[in-house]
């Protein structure tokens, strides 16, 4: 079977090695070059253990990080560790075509065979049994197949930062009265962490105003055990969260997975690992039906569906833990005039 994947991310290389783990070779298109730069870390959540066991790679990331517990049957309940490192695991023996752009998918009456892709050396078509949109929230896949998605700002931003200071426990939290989080993650590259702040009227130039320093002071205020690993700062970033919502999972010859499915406001903390089980379901269902396309399509929708619905359902409004009452004038970034 021929499966053309769109989305060199984490999602997508899982596909790709649960395929090749099956002996289904894929064909990955990432647009970026292989050249670019992956900083910072990412806590990898539990829902990505199976995934990653099965294609034997749990065990060497998390050798090359640090476990977050609690612990439950010897397994952390998440692990911090370098994006490169682990994008750099899944990329071994993957076919991945860098500098590749979709700009159309070819179709036989209803059904999709394949893609039309611009690289380097101009524009070509490539046929596939299946296509499978692994190109995140914003996936040029799901707009050119026609597939519907509800997309949401979240009334959520993010000020983040790294540090190349580490921290001595592996994972800090606080909430503020509304259930925002203010975080702070060690990882063997330094740490990184950031304060969940109302989307501000004024977006980035609102929240990164008052500057570094007076952030620091206000969230040091709120999270005072990470002043080793802030103290270093000197820089900032923000950043708003698109979430998604898809009633409709596949179309004959093409599927999605991650975030160009289903995209959740990361205070809940389980994207990734949603991502790459969604990419796992798919690799067993093509596994399992090779000869037949639709009918593995149709399979992993009906093994992940029920799977992802309670996170759907709960979001990331699940997860705040509120205090009540209102915000006091600390808890707040911007600092009110």
């Amino acid at each position: 079977m021929r499966v053309v994947i769109v989305g060199g991310g984490m999602a997508g290389l899982v596909l790709a090695r649960g395929l090749i783990h099956r002996g289904v070779a894929p064909v990955v298109l990432e647009r970026m070059p292989s050249t670019a730069v992956v900083e910072g870390p990412i806590m990898l959540p539990f829902q990505a253990y199976d995934a990653l066991e099965e294609i034997g790679l749990l065990e060497p990331i998390r050798a090359a990080g640090r476990d977050v517990p609690p612990h439950r049957d010897g397994l952390p309940v998440a692990i911090g560790v370098g994006r490169r490192l682990v994008l750099d695991h899944l990329r071994e023996g993957v076919d991945i075509r860098w500098e590749h752009e979709v700009t159309g998918l070819l179709r036989d009456g209803d059904r999709i065979t394949g893609v039309r892709a611009r690289g380097p050396e101009g524009e070509r078509e490539i046929p596939a049994h299946i296509v499978v949109g692994a190109d995140g929230t914003h996936s040029r896949v799901r707009e050119l197949a026609g597939i519907e998605a509800e997309l949401t700002v979240s009334d959520t931003a993010f000020v983040s930062f790294r540090s190349p200071a580490r921290c001595e426990e592996a994972f800090l939290i606080e909430f503020t009265s509304d259930g925002r989080q203010l975080t702070l993650l060690d990882w063997p590259g330094g740490s990184a962490g950031g304060w969940q702040i109302e989307r501000p009227e004024g977006g980035r130039d609102a929240a990164l105003a008052p500057g570094v320093e007076a952030f620091k002071r206000a969230y040091l205020r709120l999270l005072p055990r990470a002043a080793a690993a802030v103290e270093p700062v000197t820089e900032l970033t923000y950043r708003e969260v698109t979430e998604v919502r898809c009633d409709t999972w596949w179309r004959p010859g093409l599927t999605l997975v991650g975030e160009a499915l289903h995209a959740m406001n990361p205070e809940a903390g389980i994207g990734s690992g949603l991502g790459m089980a969604d990419a796992q379901a798919l690799a067993i269902a093509v596994g399992r039906h090779r000869d037949d396309p639709d009918r593995a399509l149709a399979e992993y929708e009906r093994w992940r569906r029920p799977a992802v619905a309670p996170y759907l359902a709960v979001g990331s409004q699940g997860v705040r833990v509120v205090r009540g009452g209102e915000l006091r004038d600390e808890e707040r970034w911007p600092p009110p005039a």
